[in-house]
This record gives C-alpha cells, structure tokens and sequence, in this order.
C-alpha cells in the first residue's frame, strides 16, 4: 500500500497543482469567458444544422432514386441555403477559436510572469533544477503551445460531445429501419446501428490510446532538449566577443552538434511512435467509409431501407463515430497537449513554492527593521563543500555612513555575503537585521543594464522621466561618464555597447540619481584601475556622504575610503 501511494503522490500533486492553476487562470479574464459562452452558441447552433444537412441527405437521394426533378432541384436550393448557413458558422467558429487562443495565451502568460517577477523569485528559480533552467522557453513557447492546444481540443471536443447527443438519438431512430433477413423472416435489433457505432469507435480508440501513452513523455523530452539547444544558441550570441578571441568556435561547434542531436534523437524517437499510431489513426479512418455501408447493407438489399435511408443511417453513423472516436483523431495532440500542460504546471509549481532554498541545511534568517544599522549576527554561510563566517566578533554592526569593506580568499564566500545581504542566498545560520530595501542600492559586478535608451538604463528600476534631464547628464558627469550625456536618447544593447569599466561606472551614476541610504558592492569596481577607484570613492565621500557603503573586495584597497575591514573566512 505505500509503494503505491508514494507512485501515486506525484499524480496527486500535479492534479492539485493543475486545480490551483485554473482556480488562478479562470479569475484573472472575464473576456475568455465571453469567447466561450460565444463559442459555445455556435457550435450549438451548427450542431443543430448538421442535423438538418443528414436529413437532407436522406431527401436528396430518395428523390435520386425516384429519378423526380422537380425535387431533385428543390433539395439542392435547400443545400444552397444549409450551405451557406453552416459557411457563416464556421467562419465564425474559426475566428471566435483564434480569439480564444489570444484570450488564454493572455492570462496564461500574465500569471506566469506575475509569478516569476516578484522580489527574488527569478534569481531563486534558478535553484528548482531541471524545471527552472529555461523559463523563458516555458513562458513564451508553452504558454503558446498550450493555449492553441486548449483552445483546439476544447472546441472540437465540444462539438464531438453535442454531435453524440444529437444524433445518437437520430441513429436509434433510423435503426429501426434496418432489418437482417433470418430464415425468411425480418430480424430488427434495437439502436443496432448505435451498438455498432459505439463497438467500431471504442475498439479505435482503446487502440489509440494504448499506441500513443508514450508520447506524452516523448513530447516533454523533445520540448526540454530543444530549451536547450535554444539556451545554447543563445550562449554563443551572447559570448560572441569571447569565443572569437580565444578561437573558440570550433568548440562551441561541438557543443551546439551535442545539443542538435539530443534534439534530432527525441524527434526520432517521437516520430516512430507517430508513425507507429498512424497505424491505427489511418487504419480506422479507412475502414470508417465502409463499416457504416457493411452494417446497414442488410436493411438496403432486404428493402426495408430506401437508398436516401441508407444515406441518412450513413451520415448518422458517421457522426456517432466521429464523435466517439475523437480521442482516435486527437491522441498525438493530447499527448503534446498533457505534456505542455505538464511542463507549464511544472513552472507556475516552483513559482508559487520556490523549491532548493534550503537544502536542508539551515536558513539564514533576514529581517527587515527600522533599526538604523546593519547587524550580521552569528552569519554562517553554507557554501558547496563547507561553510563561511566572519573572523572576529560573532556580531558585526554597521552604522549609518560608515564604509566597511569585508575581504577574503577567493573561495571565501564574499559574494555569497552579498547575496544573503541581498536576501537571495538563504543556506546557513544566524540573523541578517538591515534597513528596509527601498533603501538600499545592489551592485553587483557585472550591472543589469536593460535593452533600450541609455536614460533607461541609467534610472533602472525606475522610470528615466522621474527624473530631470539635467540630473540624468549631472549624474554622469559627476561619475567621469559625462561623453555619454549626448546619448541619452539612444537606444541600444548597452550591456555589448559599453566596456565593462564604463558599465560600472554607469551603474555608480545611478547611485548618485538614486541616492541611497546604504549602498552595497560586490567587486564593483573590478574592471577600474586604481586612479579610477580614487575618483569614485572621492565621489561617494562627497556627494553621497550619509550613506553607508558595505563592499566586497579581494584585500583592502589604498585610497582609505573604507574605515573598517571585516574579513570572512572558511570554517570547513
């Protein structure tokens, strides 16, 4: 009993996952819902004009068989009529299913990106594993995928449901007509057609099904190996300056190939088991157009059944089928449709718990306080393959505009400082007590610096028209950045277009527009020389001179801007 319950957990988290997911979705667009309902009402009506169109058919060939003109001619007037009524429906049915796919894809991707861009959350994603390396992929190309697929399959699902009702009915009715000579005498079976019908579409579909089971894993394999070919192409996009100097593309030649034919064997893979229900998909679809004949021939060459009966039991037969066999048509879209859905729900998973914080390590803990200092208190860092801590006091306390500088080794865990300052790295002990957030200013080494105009990029996170213009072109003046004052306006890739000396630097020109309480760095100044560290530590003490500045650094620097030294240290 527990083997099975712990197979069956994973089933049941992703079942409750999937609830918690479309509660979410359905509260998010009342539009989609209006789609629907509209949806809904044509297929409905076209459902109704399907009925009408079978029982033209039995009229039509009746007057055929009686070889009557003037009926022949007045049931094509009313195909002409039924024609163009189904033509307006389907047009519409088809753009109402592309506004839908709009729709979901809508609150789909908002709820996502609502998830994934909360403080943290996208930096602690990283840390889920498998399903938080490609993001991006998920949010645009799933998301895409599931809303056309959902969309897709609900509708034809739909009409496959309302074509059954109507005309299981309609199939049972015109049963009656077919009769089976037995010893001379007329044998009728009741719903014969309908038993029929419900045998042929069950006997396809078990088939279908049990075929193509393995292509929802196939799909989600195919789907993860090419996030990575696309993560890979998009590496060697981004490094492009590297690889050239170091002559490297041979190698990131290689690498892609790997990447390529891990995504060539899944599609392999995936198209032998396509293949392989085409079997049966193709299979049933042949033997559709002569199973209803064969069943109902009996009826016809006894002469209980007209050629227009015949016809009408044919067109119902069809449709019953149809209707029954929808999983036969649908079973590769279902099983791309489980596996993106899989996926998404994969996704919006980690985003709702983010997962891997911890480790079962220990937890750091961070509280924000109006308590004008920074307390580090018992900090322990858990780092890969052994812990950090602070040499010295078990309490360090940093005061408003003081300037402390905490140093070690390379493999001392001065960055991770950072980032549990940061609040992103939570594996260890003690108590972080800072300042609020707002008032703090992050930078790291290398600045995020966004696509777009230079003001931007200068006033992130913030809007550059909360600014004045003249405080844009002061603040990089003041920094020694002021060549770049004219480009303001420009738009580009800023991170490719600078060098890293100017990206830092700029990146301490928004400290001077922002104008924080407390500042931390994280070898920020890396790429400067030891004059261009004098300069700006000479700006900081004079234009910022109440705010606190906490760095990272491999050893003191020489320009006295730090008054305090902490040093962190490996305990294991």
């Amino acid at each position: 009993m527990e083997a099975s319950e712990t197979r069956n957990a994973p089933d049941r988290a992703i079942d409750a996952e999937a609830v918690a997911a479309v509660r979410a979705w359905a509260r998010r667009d009342r539009r989609a819902l209006t789609v629907m309902g509209g949806l809904a009402g044509v297929v409905i009506v076209n459902t109704f004009l399907q009925t009408r169109l079978n029982d033209w058919q039995g009229l039509f060939y009746d007057a055929l068989e009686r070889r009557d003109a003037a009926s022949f001619v007045n049931e094509l007037l009313h195909f002409l009529a039924l024609a163009g009524m189904l033509l307006v429906l389907v047009v519409s049915q088809t753009w109402l299913v592309e506004r839908l796919k709009i729709a979901l894809r809508r609150i789909i991707t908002d709820d996502l990106l609502d998830l994934w861009l909360v403080p943290k959350r996208a930096y602690l994603l990283a840390f889920a594993g498998e399903v938080g390396a490609n993001p991006d992929q998920r949010i645009q190309d799933d998301a895409r995928r599931i809303a056309e697929l959902t969309a897709d399959l609900g509708t034809s699902l739909l009409q496959a449901i309302l074509l059954l009702l109507t005309f299981v009915g309609v199939l049972w009715g015109l049963s009656r007509q077919v009769g089976f000579p037995v010893g001379g005498e007329v044998l009728y079976v009741p719903g014969s057609m309908v038993w029929c019908a419900v045998a042929f579409s069950a006997f396809g579909s078990g088939l279908a099904w049990l075929i193509g089971r393995p292509l929802v894993r196939s799909n989600a394999e195919r789907y993860e190996r090419e996030a990575e070919l696309r993560l890979a192409l998009v590496r060697v996009e981004e490094s492009a300056e590297g690889i050239t100097l170091y002559g490297g593309e041979a190698d990131e030649r290689r690498t892609l190939a790997r990447h390529f034919e891990a995504v060539t064997d899944a599609m392999g893979r995936l198209a032998r088991q396509v293949a392989n229900l085409t079997w049966a998909t193709s299979g049933y679809g042949w033997l559709a157009l002569v199973v209803p004949v064969i069943a109902a021939a009996p009826g016809y060459f006894s002469g209980t059944l007209t050629l227009g009966g015949l016809m009408m039991v044919v067109g119902a037969f069809n449709q019953v089928q149809s209707s029954l066999r929808w999983l036969v048509d649908n079973a590769p879209r279902l099983a791309d449709w489980m596996a993106t859905l899989q996926r998404i729900l994969a996704l919006r998973g980690a985003l709702v718990k983010p997962a891997g914080r911890n480790g079962g390590r220990g937890h750091i803990r961070i509280e924000e306080t109006e308590d004008p200092s920074l307390v580090l208190d018992h900090l322990e860092l858990s780092l890969p393959g052994g812990t950090a801590g602070l040499a010295g006091a078990p309490v360090e306390t940093v005061t408003p505009g003081e300037h402390v500088l905490i140093v070690g080794d390379p493999n001392a865990g001065k960055s991770m400082a950072f980032l549990a300052l940061a609040g992103l790295w939570t594996l260890g002990s003690g108590t972080i007590r800072m300042p609020p957030r707002s008032r703090c200013l992050f930078l790291p080494e290398r600045p995020y610096l966004p696509v777009g105009r230079l003001a931007a990029a200068l006033a992130y996170p913030r809007e550059p028209e909360e600014f004045e213009a003249a405080g844009l072109a002061a603040a990089l003046d003041v920094v020694g950045l002021g060549h770049l004052a004219a480009r303001l306006a420009e738009e580009g890739r800023w991170s490719r277009i600078l060098p890293l000396d100017e990206q830092q630097v700029l990146a301490f020109a928004r400290a001077m527009l922002h104008k924080p309480d407390w500042l931390f760095l994280d070898d920020a100044m890396s790429a400067l020389d030891e004059e261009q560290i004098r300069r700006l530590h000479a700006t900081l003490a004079r234009h910022l001179p109440n705010t606190a500045v906490v760095g990272t650094g491999r050893k003191p620097d020489g320009s006295g801007f730090f008054e305090r030294i902490v040093r962190i240290r490996r305990l294991t």
